[in-house]
């Protein structure tokens, strides 16, 4: 059971496997609110303090949070790397294209 003043693991559970688009956003705002406490509570709760059951949610959610965050700023840094190989494959195909057409049109340095 979930000590007193702690979001119950049930509301964690349908928290995660309800899809966002699937809620209003008054449920989202309350999902990210109640969750933040919840994580606060975690950590400035002593573990000796915390039923078993509370200790070993706490250990798990904490845990699965730390993934979470570890898989978001891989993908962010993933997207960052794609948006720059783009940008600089656009680049280059703009400077190709550039080189060509002064080539086509006779005024490159390699034709004078």
């Amino acid at each position: 059971m979930t000590d007193a003043g702690r979001k119950p693991v049930s509301d964690k559970v349908s928290d995660t496997m309800t899809p966002d688009s699937q809620k209003s956003y008054a449920e989202q705002v309350k999902e990210q609110v109640t969750g933040i406490y919840d994580k606060v509570a975690r950590d400035l709760q002593p573990e000796e303090s915390k039923s078993t059951f509370q200790s070993t949610a706490d250990t798990v959610t904490g845990k699965s949070s730390d993934a979470k965050d570890t898989a978001d700023t891989h993908h962010q840094s993933f997207v960052e790397s794609a948006k720059q190989y783009a940008s600089s494959a656009q680049k280059s195909a703009a400077d190709t294209l550039h080189s060509a057409g002064e080539y086509l049109s006779g005024k490159s340095d390699e034709t004078k």
